[in-house]
This record gives structure tokens, sequence and C-alpha cells, in this order.
């Protein structure tokens, strides 16, 4: 999960890789899922690649 709405915003903006169009079809995507969140186990905020790889070692138990 993103920090925050705006911080998705500017890492899918920031990365260049997909045109208006496209962008706009992974952040109304994104929107659904973020809704969705309350159904999941477990949350990781991605702040951070090592905080998060971090974080999903532990769920996994590695």
């Amino acid at each position: 999960m993103p920090p925050s709405w705006e911080e998705l915003v500017s890492r899918l903006v920031g990365r260049g890789t997909e045109d208006e169009a496209g962008r706009a079809r992974r952040l109304q995507t994104a929107k659904q899922e973020l809704a969705s969140v309350d159904e999941a186990d477990h949350v990781i905020i991605n702040r951070r690649v090592e905080e998060t790889v971090e974080a999903l070692v532990g769920l996994l138990g590695l």
C-alpha cells in the first residue's frame, strides 16, 4: 500500500512509463484496490524498499 494517494500518483508519474490514459487506468484500479484494504489480513505500507521487504519477509516467516 502506498504511504498516501499523493505519493502513489507521484511515483506513477515519475516513472514515465505510461501515457495519460494509461496512468488514469492504473489510478482507477488503485482506487478500487485501496477501497478494499479492510479485506486484507495484513497491510504493508511501502515507504522504503528495505522496510517493505523486511515486513514482507516477516509475514512469510523467512
